[in-house]
C-alpha cells in the first residue's frame, strides 16, 4: 500500500512541482536511502533485476532511491536529471504470469534511463511490452499485484496505471494523486489493451482487494488537503495524516485508511519510508527525506544533489542500521515508552528551523551548494541527537494483551534478530 501526490509546476502557486510519497509495506522491511553514481556498461552485459535479468543501457544515470532493502528495483527514486517516479500497488483483473520485473524494478529502470518524465513513461511502456511484470512483492508474506506510477519533471507530471502488460497514461496539469486501485477512465493519452474513449477502471479493477485496500478514503483525503499555495509544512501534514478517529489511537490500534498508514491485528501494512521534492527548475532540488518509518513521529531532513551524508548511504548495511535505529524509537512509542508530544514538537520545531534556513540560501540569485551540504550536515547531527535522546534500550517492553498487541510483540521478536 502506499500515497503518492504531486503539484504540477502549472497548478502550483509559485510555478514549482511538488512531488510526495509515503511508502506502506512490511513495518519489519528496512527502507533504504542508497546514493547510486552514474555508470557505463560494456555493451552487451545484462542487468539483473529482481528476478529476471535484461539487456543494461550503455549509460545509467546518477539516482538516489527510496528501496526495500531485498528488491533490486526502488519505491520511489529521482535521477540527475530532476526526474521523480513513485510507485502504488494496484490490484487487477489481468492474470498473473511468470517472474518478470517488478514495478519498482520498472521505476528504476526509468529513472537510469531518462531525461524527462516524457522519456521515463516512454522507457517503462517499452520495458512492460518486452518483459512484462509479475512476482512476489512481499518481504514477509507472499503479495502479488500491478502497479501504477506517478511519473513528475520540473515541467511536467504523468500518472501511468499497468494492468498486466495493459497500460493507460495520462498528462496531469491539476493536483494528483494515486493510490492503490486504478483511477484513469477514458481521459488516456495512450494506451494498451483498451480502446480509446474506453474506460481503462472499469476494464482491469479486480473489486475485493480494492475496496478492502481503503484506497479511495486515502486519496481522496490526499485531494482535499492539496491547494496551489500550500506550503511544506502542509505537504509533510497530509504524509503525517490519519483517517478521521485514529488521532490520539494511532499506536493502539491499526489504520489502513490513514495516509500515515499503522500496522497492527489484521492491518499488515505499515508506512516504511516518506519523503518530498521540491522540483526546482533553475535553482537546487530539495528532497525532505525521513529515513524511517511512521513520518508522525518521524523528521523530514533537507538533501540537495551532490551531498554525502546521512540520511543517504552508498553502503546498503549502514542505510539499514539508521533505519533500524529509529525504528526501534518507533517500537518504544507503540510500548508507551516515550513521550510522543514532546517528541512531535521536538521535530515540528527542528523541521521549521530546516526551511526558514533552506528559503535564506534558497533567495539568492545563485545559491551556493556548499552551504546547502552544510544545512543537510546539520540537520542529519540535530535529528540524529534527538533520536539519541529519545531512544530506551526497553523498545520490545510491550504490555498487554489483544491483537494489536500481539502483533507486535511477534514482530518486535523477528525485528531483533535483523
Amino acid at each position: 500500500m502506499c500515497d503518492t501526490f504531486a503539484l504540477p509546476a502549472q497548478y502550483s502557486k509559485d510555478g514549482i512541482c511538488y512531488f510526495a510519497k509515503n511508502s506502506d509495506r512490511s513495518p519489519n522491511e528496512p527502507h533504504l536511502l542508497i546514493h547510486v553514481p552514474e555508470k557505463r556498461h560494456a555493451a552487451g552485459s545484462l542487468v539483473n533485476c529482481s528476478y529476471i535479468s535484461i539487456p543494461q543501457a550503455e549509460y545509467t544515470r546518477e539516482m538516489i532511491l527510496f528501496m526495500p532493502s531485498w528488491i533490486w528495483g526502488a519505491e520511489m527514486g529521482i535521477n540527475d536529471k530532476r526526474v521523480v517516479i513513485g510507485n502504488e500497488a494496484v490490484f487487477t483483473r489481468a492474470k498473473r504470469g511468470p517472474p518478470a520485473l517488478l514495478g519498482m524494478d520498472l521505476l528504476r529502470l526509468a529513472l537510469e534511463r531518462s531525461d524527462t518524465a516524457a522519456d521515463a513513461v516512454q522507457t517503462m511502456i517499452q520495458l512492460l511490452e518486452t518483459h512484462g511484470q509479475g512476482g512476489n512483492c512481499g518481504f514477509d508474506k507472499n503479495f502479488y499485484y500491478d502497479n501504477s506510477f506517478l511519473i513528475a519533471d520540473p515541467k511536467e507530471v504523468y500518472i501511468m496505471e499497468t494492468a498486466g502488460k495493459n497500460y493507460a497514461v495520462v498528462s496531469a496539469k491539476d493536483k494528483c494523486a494515486i493510490s492503490n486501485r486504478l483511477t484513469i477512465q477514458t481521459e488516456h493519452s495512450a494506451r494498451s489493451g483498451i480502446k480509446e474513449n474506453e474506460n481503462f477502471s472499469k476494464r482491469f479493477t479486480e473489486p475485493v482487494f480494492s475496496h478492502f485496500a481503503r484506497a479511495r478514503e486515502r486519496r481522496n483525503c490526499v485531494l482535499e488537503k492539496i491547494s496551489p499555495d500550500i506550503d511544506m509544512i502542509g505537504q509533510f501534514d497530509i504524509l503525517r495524516s490519519h483517517a478521521p478517529g485514529i488521532d490520539g489511537k494511532e499506536f493502539t490500534r491499526g489504520s489502513v485508511n490513514s495516509v500515515c498508514m499503522h500496522a497492527g491485528g489484521l492491518i499488515g501494512d505499515h508506512t516504511t519510508g516518506s519523503m518530498t521534492a521540491v522540483l526546482r527548475q533553475d535553482k537546487p532540488v530539495t528532497l525532505w527525506c525521513t529515513g524511517a518509518s511512521t513520518p508522525c513521529i518521524s523528521a523530514f531532513k533537507p538533501v540537495f544533489w551532490g551531498y554525502k551524508g546521512t540520511p543517504v548511504f552508498s553502503d546498503p548495511t549502514r542505510s539499514k542500521e539508521y533505519w533500524l535505529q529509529r525504528e526501534q524509537l518507533h517500537r518504544a512509542v507503540i510500548a508507551g515508552l516515550v513521550d510522543v508530544a514532546a517528541l512531535r514538537k521536538r521535530i515540528k520545531n527542528l523541521e521549521l528551523s530546516w526551511l526558514s534556513e533552506e528559503q535564506e540560501l534558497l533567495d539568492k540569485k545563485v545559491p551556493e551548494m556548499s552551504k546547502l551540504h552544510a544545512l543537510s550536515r546539520k540537520a542529519s547531527m540535530q535529528e540524529q541527537a534527538l533520536v539519541d535522546e529519545f531512544s530506551v534500550p526497553v523498545w520490545k517492553n510491550i504490555k498487554g494483551s489483544g491483537s494489536y498487541t500481539k502483533y507486535w510483540r511477534k514482530k518486535n521478536t523477528v525485528l531483533g534478530l535483523q
